[in-house]
């Protein structure tokens, strides 16, 4: 097979490789809303994202609300059902999210951990 064969191979199969991989923020996240609470956690499952706000003291959930996902130039934006749209970047780690329009009255922190279940 002639080498611009190949290289037009390749680049097909690649292309068809990465289009199945889906949204790269898919798993859990959570964070403190204040010093005490509530605990926010925000799961992420290709096109929706689910935020649970938790009391962490009563163990009770509070409120939980659906969100569309999206993925443009690497960020992460979320949008509610009435339009607001919150947008995340990766943190320096690589692992965490930072939200950079978040923070004080929006209901969302700024700092957001990777969650992984206990074994």
């Amino acid at each position: 097979m002639p080498l611009k064969n190949m290289m037009w191979v390749g680049l097909v199969s690649s292309t068809v490789m990465l289009s199945g991989c889906g949204n790269n923020y898919n798993g859990v996240y959570r964070a403190m809303d204040g010093i005490i609470g509530p605990m926010i956690v925000l799961s992420i499952n290709g096109s929706e994202a689910k935020a649970t706000k938790i009391d962490p003291f009563r163990k009770l959930i509070l409120s939980e609300n659906t969100f569309s996902v999206k993925e443009k130039d690497g960020k992460l934006l979320i949008t509610n059902v009435k339009g607001k749209t919150f947008v995340f970047a990766r943190a320096l780690d690589e692992k965490n999210l930072d939200c950079l329009n978040c923070g004080l009255g929006t209901g969302f922190p700024n700092s957001w951990q990777y969650f992984t279940s206990p074994k």
